[in-house]
């Protein structure tokens, strides 16, 4: 994919930069809110046997899989934070229009068309549904792309303020349902807008 808009590298953008690097201190705030009630469970789980506090005990687990949750999520977005750098350090934006298409109770899925080729690529959104709303795309919608469709990259809305990670749909026969998805809803007679997005700044 090329981009059609800037040939600077996505990170260049300012708000993109700045979005990375807000996704990667949200990301630390996680992992070290997990370690620390990690560590504290423990404690008072140690304690709380020791002295006979049975109702204590017995709330233990809950504040380690709570902990463990916490500190998983955290891990997770640190390792995609990082994997995100090196797609927007590496590439510029490409602007594309794009379309969201249902797959039952699985994980959102957008498509997005090559500028350049016209081909159709489905990615699976790895993003809860409260940060996938940002870059839903409304019908005839548009959104930044930057990175390999055949394996994964960032997705953003126009701005490059929220960055969601996206991988390829895994499996021949579901991606070829999510592309007859997008074609029926419309993709292919999509129009990139007339005016310029300006993704240099």
């Amino acid at each position: 994919m090329r981009d059609n808009a800037s040939q600077n590298p996505a990170l260049d953008v300012t708000d993109t930069a700045e979005a990375l690097a807000g996704y990667r201190a949200r990301a630390g705030t996680w992992a070290r809110a997990g370690l620390a009630l990690l560590v504290g469970s423990g404690a008072i789980g140690l304690i709380a046997a020791g002295r006979g506090l049975d109702d204590v005990v017995e709330m233990v687990p809950n504040l380690l899989a709570l902990s463990l949750a916490a500190l998983g999520m955290g891990l997770v977005s640190l390792r995609l934070s990082g994997r995100m750098r090196r797609h927007l350090a590496a590439a510029p934006w490409t602007v594309c229009v794009a379309v969201s298409v249902p797959r039952g109770w699985r994980a959102a899925t957008v498509v997005l068309r090559d500028p350049a080729t016209g081909e159709l690529w489905p990615l699976t959104v790895w993003a809860v549904g409260s940060r996938y709303q940002p870059v839903r795309p409304a019908p005839g919608g548009v959104l930044w792309w930057c990175g390999d469709p055949r394996t994964g990259g960032v997705i953003a809305p126009p701005g490059g303020t929220e960055l969601i990670w996206t991988r390829a749909v895994r499996g021949s026969g579901a991606r070829r349902r999510a592309v007859q998805r997008a074609q029926r809803a419309g993709l292919l007679e999509q129009q990139l807008p007339h005016t310029r997005s300006d993704v240099s700044r």
